[in-house]
């Protein structure tokens, strides 16, 4: 057994795709919205028992190695390595499959991680342990988010790197080394500092963050550089240890730096995540909004904070998101709130305030309202801000709330909206990507053949009944007609001994050359349309099926006649005449018996 094999066996599809979209269960299958494409009504479905999904929407489908590339936009290589983790599966580092460059870069950061790690427990890291112990980081959240030291050298980690295989090259990809001015060699990134390793959604680090052990140092954090593993934009800190405990309690609560998510995870806070820094990108809300809707902001209470947490509102409100504001009762950041009484930090996310709420207190204040021209500038502020809430309810509350602090009628405020062209139906969203087009609507007589295929394949007793009543020829569609004559075949060889997982075993044979990805679809799509049918049900709609699509079948060679028989008077052929009008008068009267 190969890993691929060996991962799909340990791994449970369902397990592994509700870390991304939501599933309920739908007969043999799950559903949920497709993540793939912008959709209301659930048409993405997963079948555990062939480890597959599909979505009827936009026509994507694949295994679990498929959805983890498209959902991450990676290759087949990264795919491996990633659910090779996640299965307990050791691959080969000579495997061709995995040896690409993006790997090479995350084993260098991994050994990188592990080797620092050792450091800070050296006697080189004695100034860097006491530092630790002095801000009270538990042994064990050291181990956690394998926080480590890196040596006050300009080689040592290039030394040991070298040692165990690496080439300049990619160690200087990996962000972990600075080109000498004179082009000629590297020296170490990180000296004399603390690490805080940054792991993506999966657990793999991928970058560093090192605080400085000197006083004197100019730069007191420096960071990866973007490389081909790291992008600032897309990485949330602590999001691989965050994310279930966000979906268990449909809440996320998002802070600045990482010393912040370590102190409240700590603190028993385990569904905070770091945007080190910055407001927040839509890449990251993207990231975020897998697991909930519902976010809290808690950015530094200084300037830079204020503006970071205005921007991230901006773009959290054109993703239709949920938000609140937390502001810290004691010190600048959750950090500091914390190591003075963790109950302050509790106190602080019972306290926290709707987005709005957040401008209002910070725009109208007492001395704003008291300048007329403050408050006028503070007014088209939240005006500005209550434009871009799609929901109307929300926008009505918020704009009488506003018209009764500022004491003034709430018709000249939606004419201020009014005249910025500012609504919500005509906000442009420029931060949500577009939606995909939508697929080509399938024909009736396709649509009807999928539908007696699907209940064919997935209750192979009623071939039996479809054999007697729908000849082959009738599907339009050279893909039906070789699916349908394949059931015919294997239920006349195994009769009363064909079942699903014979037919399926069956048909997945690569000498009839049949569409694999088609036939997975087909067992799914019993679950979109026929939810909760019994057997019975189904033979009734199977019946009304074959009618409707024999009697479309019927129109179609009827008006196929009539076209050549338009063609053949026009000839004076009177021979195919004739043969023409027989086989007009026979499917005139099929359709009377059928109808």
């Amino acid at each position: 057994m190969d890993n691929v094999e060996e991962i799909k066996q340990k791994l449970d599809i369902i397990s592994v795709i509700m870390e991304y979209v939501p599933l309920k269960k739908a007969g043999v299958n799950w559903k949920g919205c497709c993540p793939f494409h912008n959709e209301k009504t659930p048409s993405f479905m997963v079948n555990p028992d062939r480890q597959f999904w599909h979505c009827f929407g936009c026509n994507e489908g694949g295994d679990i190695f498929t959805f983890i590339q498209k959902m991450e936009n990676i290759e087949f290589a990264e795919a491996l390595k990633i659910l090779a983790q996640k299965a307990g599966v050791q691959l080969e580092r000579f495997d061709p499959r995995v040896s690409n460059i993006k790997n090479r870069l995350i084993d260098i950061c991994d050994i990188t991680s592990a080797y620092w790690q050792k450091c800070l427990h050296s006697d080189c890291g004695k100034n860097a342990l006491e530092y630790v112990n002095n801000r009270k980081i538990l042994p064990e959240t050291l181990q956690t988010f394998k926080i480590g030291y890196a040596v006050d050298s300009w080689d040592d980690l290039s030394k040991f790197l070298s040692d165990r295989g690496f080439t300049e090259t990619e160690i200087f990809q990996a962000g972990l080394t600075v080109k000498k001015e004179n082009g000629r060699g590297y020296y170490d990134r990180f000296r004399d500092r603390l690490m805080f390793p940054i792991q993506n959604v999966h657990g793999n680090v991928v970058g560093f963050t090192g605080r400085t052990m000197k006083k004197d140092e100019a730069a007191k954090y420096v960071n990866t550089p973007e490389s081909p593993i790291y992008h600032k934009g897309e990485i949330l800190y602590a999001l691989d240890k965050a994310k279930q405990a966000i979906r268990r309690q449909n809440y996320a609560i998002v802070v600045e730096g990482n010393m912040d998510a370590v102190t409240c995870h700590e603190a028993g806070s385990k569904n905070v995540v770091a945007c080190s820094g910055t407001a927040l990108s839509v890449d990251q809300i993207n990231m975020i909004k897998r697991y909930t809707e519902n976010i809290a902001l808690c950015f530094d209470q200084d300037s830079a904070g204020q503006i970071a947490a205005e921007r991230t509102i901006d773009l959290l409100f054109a993703a239709e998101m949920n938000i609140k504001v937390v502001k810290v009762i004691f010190g600048k950041d959750p950090d500091e709130c914390i190591k003075k009484d963790p109950a302050l930090w509790s106190a602080s996310l019972k306290q926290a305030k709707l987005a709005m709420q957040f401008y209002f207190d910070r725009y109208l204040t007492d001395e704003a309202l008291a300048d007329i021209n403050k408050k006028k500038k503070s007014a088209e502020k939240i005006m500005s801000e209550i434009s871009k809430l799609k929901n109307k309810i929300e926008h009505e509350h918020w704009l009488k709330k506003l018209a009764s602090k500022l004491d003034i009628s709430e018709n000249i405020l939606r004419e201020g909206i009014r005249k910025n062209n500012q609504l919500p139906a005509k906000t442009a969203n420029q931060n949500k990507p577009l939606p995909p087009a939508k697929p080509e609507i399938s024909s009736k007589e396709k649509l009807h053949g999928q539908r007696i295929l699907t209940i064919l394949f997935n209750f192979p007793q009623l071939i039996a009944y479809s054999q007697d009543y729908l000849n082959g020829e009738v599907f339009a569609e050279p893909e039906h007609r070789d699916i349908y004559k394949n059931l015919i075949i294997l239920y006349n060889k195994f009769k009363d001994d064909l079942n699903k997982n014979v037919l399926i075993d069956e048909l997945s044979k690569k000498e009839l050359g049949l569409n694999q990805s088609y036939l997975n679809s087909l067992i799914i799509y019993i679950d979109k349309i026929y939810e909760g049918f019994d057997a019975e049900t189904l033979r009734l709609e199977l019946g009304a099926l074959i009618k409707t699509f024999k009697i479309n079948f019927l129109h179609r060679k009827m008006k196929e006649a009539n076209q050549l028989l338009a063609t053949a008077e026009k000839s004076n052929d009177r021979e195919l005449e004739q043969t023409l009008l027989k086989q007009i008068q026979y499917f005139s009267e099929q359709l009377s018996d059928l109808k």
